[in-house]
């Protein structure tokens, strides 16, 4: 397997940046990492922050935390979340990875020009 396709796949199967990090391009794939996981966090803390809020309105009485009364909190959240808002994130997360996929892939075969570049004028 040849280099750029390497890069790639450590990309798409492992997580986006390291195919970046695969090619010694460090500052670009932390850069990517740093962004993907951002928005990871990003979409946590805005599920967090509703569950807040609805506990907030109607807190569990003391003695009746269940699974099922977790359970539908947890759906009650996912409700009312800001579903644009976790849209926007996804979907810049997901452009993301496209790019750092074909970013890879494009690294890998301008590093694989210049190694055959220096092995033939060796």
């Amino acid at each position: 397997m040849n280099l750029a396709t390497k890069a790639a796949l450590f990309n798409a199967l492992l997580f986006p940046g390291w195919g970046q990090i695969y090619l010694r391009n460090y500052k670009k794939g932390i850069l990517i990492i740093i962004a993907i996981i951002a928005g990871v966090l990003s979409m946590i803390w805005s599920v967090i922050q509703t569950t807040i809020n609805i506990l907030k309105i109607a807190p569990f009485k003391k003695g009746t935390v269940t699974f099922n009364a977790v359970i539908q909190l947890t759906i009650n959240a996912i409700k009312a979340l800001n579903l644009s808002y976790l849209y926007l994130i996804l979907s810049f997360m997901i452009l993301l990875w496209i790019f750092s996929i074909i970013d890879a892939y494009i690294s890998g075969k301008k590093e694989m020009a210049k190694y055959s570049a220096t092995n033939e004028s060796i």
